[in-house]
């Protein structure tokens, strides 16, 4: 917050204003107003052409300390229930600061006045974006309330890869998968589902019940119409459009830019039983458009920030997001691979912003696998702690050559997980209602994941946003050894559901549980050991994990590194030796050394 000696307000407000916009003061002044430009903005000065730009203010209208507490207080009166305890249930300290407080609103109606009325607001970063004459920024500048003005990104999306484009996906045959108890027929959508373990909370009764998912994408046309969504009701204000600026997220007349947000919402919240079911079919949702379908604006981050801001405002649980944003308009150097470090671009920053909020949000990493770009887009370089980026498999684990690659610019792994993005049955809204198409993309992987992370919320009620994180990542197929294509791997609902917060494990010994199979067979999958290192040695310690035999010898060397305090990692044996060979029947112990400490699980091997 400001000091009160810089702030201005009522007929002072009024007064600098008019003298802010004298253009001898202007003239007079110039040094300080250019001082708030930044340096790129400079040449436009010159030009009438419109630049559209983010008019940052200097506060929030306060005026001494008690303005602050008022507004906080005000902030706090203003979360819904369910924004209140999504708060509290992820333990936010404090449970509002000042990006909570309302734009000043004096400030937008004294733009307004001059003819910039703008067309996004933030309260998060305490801006507006407008479009204005360059002639007319100095005037802007000079204005006592403005802190600064800089250039609105002009972002390229990263558009899904052409796909095999379906027009019929199908049907499940009778009789397939013969033998295979099924409390759900799923039709199309069995196989992505199964590959991360999710009809297994299903039957358990885990469908994402009582959480509420925002999906931020392009238009949702046939959302209401199409047999797999037409039971989904989307409550009233739980709808928006952010681009046209209005509250209905469809457009009959256009489906080029109403169609991936129906594909994406299918992917979660579908219930066509034997015909095509979504990830998370018990959820609650709502829609917000923030995208267009041609591959460059100048305005999309805006309107995602938007729209994060938005789903904060509901109480949103969690935020599905399969957009992008890499490459930028020539001459503007703006972003380059270097910036996705998850601190420099707005629409990172946003969803880190949210996620500070309780929101766990989970984003595609992007389709530039095959480009020359290659690597990741934002908002996906956000901390792994806060965004769950996602990269694509085919129906065997392979990446998809198009997923795009980490890791982030400061070299923290990316993707974080993956899912089916290659081949994925979809919803089809321009086939009418009971169409359906597959397309390849990590748009649609990213929503399967966001889907089993809201059955996980379901069912484990106490968990915060950073243990959903935690759990999925790992207990993934390669939580022992990310790389730059799937990252910690292929979640499992079932695996995820017996993590258990390290809080939980004994603080002064590592602990160790076996998840299974043991006994270990020849011919089955690999026993999976789940290890939570204790210790009294702050930071990162020297780890191995070994298989040994009953004599202390050892067998085989499964993993090692460095290990924090309270970090868990998972291994899984496959009953073979160092050399390869299958080991002898017996008893052998999984074995943890850290911080001077050792722990282990004891495993039966059979033939």
């Amino acid at each position: 917050m400001r000091h009160p000696a810089r702030i201005i307000a009522g007929l002072g407000l009024a007064a600098g204003l008019a003298a802010a916009c004298d253009p001898a003061a202007v003239a007079a002044d110039s040094a300080t107003f250019r001082s708030k430009l930044d340096p790129r903005l400079m040449a436009a000065t010159q030009s009438p052409e419109p630049v559209t730009v983010w008019v940052g203010f200097r506060d929030k209208g306060e005026a001494g300390p008690g303005d602050v507490a008022r507004a906080l207080a005000l902030a706090r009166a203003a979360l819904t229930p369910r924004a209140l305890a999504r708060r509290q249930r992820a333990g936010v300290q404090p449970l509002v600061d000042e990006r909570d407080i309302p734009i000043h609103a004096p400030y937008v109606a004294a733009l307004a006045a001059r003819g910039l009325a703008p067309f996004g607001a933030s309260r998060w970063f305490n801006q507006v974006a407008v479009r204005v004459p360059g002639t007319r920024l100095l005037e802007i500048g000079a204005l006592p309330f403005v802190a600064g003005l800089r250039e609105v990104e002009h972002a390229a999306r990263s558009a899904d890869p052409p796909g095999t484009g379906a027009a019929a996906w199908p049907a499940r045959v009778a009789g397939e998968r013969a033998g295979r108890a099924e409390a759900i027929d799923y039709g199309r959508t069995l196989a992505q589902l199964e590959q991360i373990a999710l009809p297994a909370l299903h039957d358990s009764g885990y469908a994402g019940t009582g959480v509420l998912v925002c999906i931020l994408d392009e238009g949702f046309n046939a959302h209401d119409t199409h047999e797999a969504l037409s039971g989904v009701a989307i409550g009233p204000g739980f709808q928006r459009d952010f681009v046209d600026g209005d509250w209905d997220v469809t457009d009959p007349a256009n489906f080029s830019d109403y169609n991936h947000g129906t594909q994406v919402m299918g992917l979660l919240a579908a219930d066509r039983r034997g015909a095509y079911v979504g990830a998370a079919y018990g959820a609650s949702y709502a829609l917000g458009r923030t995208e267009v379908h041609a591959s460059e604006h100048q305005v999309e981050m805006v309107y995602w920030g938007m729209g994060a801001e938005w789903a904060d405002s509901l109480g949103a649980d969690i935020i599905s997001s399969s957009v992008g944003y890499t490459e930028f308009d020539a001459p503007d150097p703006s972003y380059v691979y270097a910036n996705l470090n998850g601190s420099t671009t707005i629409v990172t920053r946003a969803a880190e912003i949210a996620a500070s909020k309780g929101i766990l949000v989970v984003n595609s990493v992007g389709n530039a696998g095959q480009m020359p770009w290659k690597y990741l887009v934002a908002p996906a370089d956000a901390n792994g702690d806060s965004v769950i980026a996602v990269g694509a498999v085919d129906d065997f684990g392979t990446p998809g050559g198009f997923s795009s690659y980490g890791p982030s610019a400061d070299n923290r792994v990316k993707p974080d997980l993956a899912a089916r993005g290659v081949g994925n049955p979809l919803i089809d809204p321009v086939a009418g209602p009971a169409g359906y198409t597959s397309l390849d993309g990590t748009s649609f992987s990213a929503p399967l994941v966001a889907g089993l992370a809201a059955c996980v919320m379901q069912a484990r009620p106490t968990w915060r946003p950073v243990d959903v994180i935690r759990a999925l990542r790992e207990t993934a197929s390669r939580a022992s050894w990310p790389d730059d294509r799937v990252g910690y791997g292929i979640p499992s609902g079932v695996r995820a559901l017996c993590w258990q917060p390290a809080s939980s494990m004994p603080s002064s010994v590592p602990a160790a549980e076996v998840l299974g199979p043991n006994p270990h067979r020849a011919d089955g999958p690999a026993t999976a050991v789940r290890f939570a290192a204790g210790g009294f040695l702050p930071g990162s310690n020297p780890a191995r994990i070994e298989v040994l035999d009953l004599a202390g010898r050892a067998v085989r060397e499964l993993w090692s590194g460095m290990l924090a305090r309270g970090q868990c990692i998972t291994v899984g044996w496959d009953g073979r030796d160092g050399a390869s060979r299958a080991a002898e029947p017996g008893i052998y112990f999984i074995s943890l050394k850290v911080g001077g400490q050792v722990t282990a699980a004891r495993v039966a091997a059979l033939r």
